[in-house]
């Protein structure tokens, strides 16, 4: 079993994709219909938002659930922990014109590479305290976004679409 991460780190046999690390900045909730985005960002000022529901706003959020339930994140996290598949990384990346996340699980010849919606991936990111990346096409992904949100009037600086 390799300890390194297998998306991010180069070496023998590895593919290793040019990613930024990034971390959770804040949470935003569009002041106009409520929709709520992760805003992410990498250590030269690049930015990614993740729109998220409030539920799942809550728990990236550290916040106890209202009825005091466990997140399906959380127990996901600890069955993985407890089998020694516990992720390892989280990176954002993109897939026919979406925003995927790709999770590395440890195996026991070469890791796993597993992937998810953007949501799911940084839920885990957070709540599992992984190190969380994107590759340069997730930012331009998400550049692209804002782009054509600045175009179409939508928005200001209270809105997350």
């Amino acid at each position: 079993m390799k300890d390194a991460p297998w998306l991010t780190a180069a070496g023998r046999e590895r593919y290793a994709i040019s990613v930024k690390r990034l971390e959770l900045s804040r949470i935003r909730i569009c002041q106009r219909c409520g929709r709520c985005g992760a805003e992410l960002r990498s250590a030269d000022g690049g930015t990614i938002v993740v729109p998220v529901d409030s539920v799942r706003a809550r728990e990236l959020e550290d916040r106890v659930a209202p009825d005091g339930l466990k997140s399906l994140t959380d127990v996901v996290l600890g069955q993985l922990a407890a089998t020694g598949r516990a992720p390892t990384e989280v990176v954002l990346d993109v897939l026919d014109g979406r925003l995927r996340a790709l999770l590395s699980l440890p195996a026991r010849e070469e890791p796993d590479v597993v992937g998810c919606t953007p949501e799911e991936g940084l839920a885990l990111a957070v709540r599992g305290r992984l190190p969380l990346y994107a590759t340069d096409e997730a930012f331009a992904h998400a550049a692209a976004l804002a782009t054509k949100h600045d175009r179409g009037g939508t928005g200001g600086a209270d809105t997350v679409h």
